[in-house]
């Protein structure tokens, strides 16, 4: 995609702010944005105040700390607001919002003429880390994100579907990329960590329900699986997820819980050096750490979902909860000769690269964010990942 054209002036708000590996909006943007520019564009990040270290401007990005009021619903919701207001005040060329939740304060940019584009991300309605009041306000947002924004960006081609199909919203697909790094496998990381590399699983991710982190680890403390479980990490906020994994490693000492690692050289060795990598998460779309696992080569296990497999494809193997088959497909890929391993490996990382290559997928973001600010109405652009995608008015 052409990127010569005049660069842009682009405002970002939704997460908390970069750097930042605490999810994957933060890992995403982490990447993303210094990418943007350097490709010249001006970029504002929103960031919220006391939730990211240091001040000042970060790899070439500008950012702004505005405040937030604490708490796991509000915090989004009221920095949304002050930011959407700030990024209006300040005149960007277009404005690039993640989270689904911010769907109404999309509003205030595209109803005076300032060019908006949506990451809507999963099905935030269905998280069971929500309660009742927060789930109906997700689901109310993806209703009237359409609406409330000139584009809205989907992170795979099945969540296309579910904003086409149940909202009437067309979307851009473009997925996360591999994050730029220059990692290279180092086994003694795994060792200092007390595992053996090759010899143990593992699972990461937040410690939300439905993530299935707690699930995947009763299903391997209820198993004959002889190697142990690393658990990687955290919530911000009192989960039960966290407290079951705690519970189960009292009394199990295949369990091994090591929260979040912060260090992004670390995890990837984690991941790479796993035996096998699970990935418990039910609910669309596209996940950012199953990306990254795929750009470490990692054999991955994954839950069996339409999301999943459109981001994997036919080199994982894929697990299910009801009824639980996760031990007699996690031993089938313990027991598969050497070469069968390697190949695995190598056919899902070079899946990652072709497909989650970071070029690429900045170039779509800015593709969508151009033709927004330029068309200023709304639209939707075909995209390699979603060659059906139509441009509409």
């Amino acid at each position: 995609m052409d990127t010569t054209d005049r660069p842009l002036d682009i405002g970002v708000y939704g997460a908390r702010g970069i750097p930042s590996t605490y999810s994957g909006y933060e890992t995403f943007l982490t990447t993303l944005l210094p990418e943007l520019v350097r490709r010249g564009d001006r970029v504002t990040m929103y960031c919220r105040k006391g939730e990211i270290d240091g001040e000042g401007p970060w790899a070439g990005v500008e950012r702004r700390f505005l405040p937030a009021v604490a708490g796991k619903s509000t915090s989004t919701l009221s920095h949304g607001l002050v930011a959407a207001v700030a990024a209006r005040a300040a005149r960007h060329d277009v404005v690039l919002v993640v989270n689904v939740a911010n769907a109404a304060f999309c509003a205030l940019a595209r109803y005076t003429r300032q060019p908006v584009v949506l990451n809507t991300d999963g099905q935030e309605w269905l998280r069971d880390k929500w309660g009742p009041t927060a789930r109906k306000v997700f689901l109310g947002s993806a209703h009237i994100a359409g609406r409330c924004a000139t584009s809205l960006v989907a992170d795979c081609a099945a969540m296309a579907d579910v904003y086409r199909d149940q909202f009437g919203a067309p979307s851009t697909v473009i997925p996360y990329c591999i994050p730029a790094n220059d990692w290279s496998p180092r086994p003694v990381v795994v060792a200092e960590r007390g595992l053996a590399p090759f010899g143990y699983l593992l699972i990461a991710g937040r410690h939300n329900p439905e993530n299935n982190i707690d699930r995947v680890a009763e299903a391997v403390h209820r198993s004959d699986l002889p190697l142990p479980l690393a658990v990687l990490g955290t919530a911000n906020y009192d989960s039960p997820v966290t407290r079951t994994v705690r519970e189960l490693a009292e009394v199990d000492p295949r369990i091994r819980v090591f929260g979040h690692i912060s260090d992004r050289g670390e995890f990837f060795d984690l991941v790479h050096h796993a035996a096998v990598y699970l990935h418990g998460h039910s609910v669309g779309g596209t996940n950012p750490s199953l990306v990254e696992a795929m750009g470490t080569g990692a054999r991955i296990c994954a839950l069996d979902n339409p999301f999943n497999r459109e981001t994997v494809g036919p080199d994982a193997a894929y697990f299910r909860l009801d009824p639980p088959n996760l031990a007699e497909v996690v031993g089938g890929l313990l027991a598969a000769t050497p070469d069968a391993d390697r190949t695995a490996r190598a056919a899902v990382a070079a899946r990652a690269a072709e497909r989650f290559a970071t070029d690429e997928v900045v170039d779509a973001y800015r593709a969508i964010l151009r033709t927004a600010a330029d068309e200023r109405r709304p639209v939707a652009l075909p995209t390699r990942w979603a060659s059906d995608t139509a441009v509409v008015a």
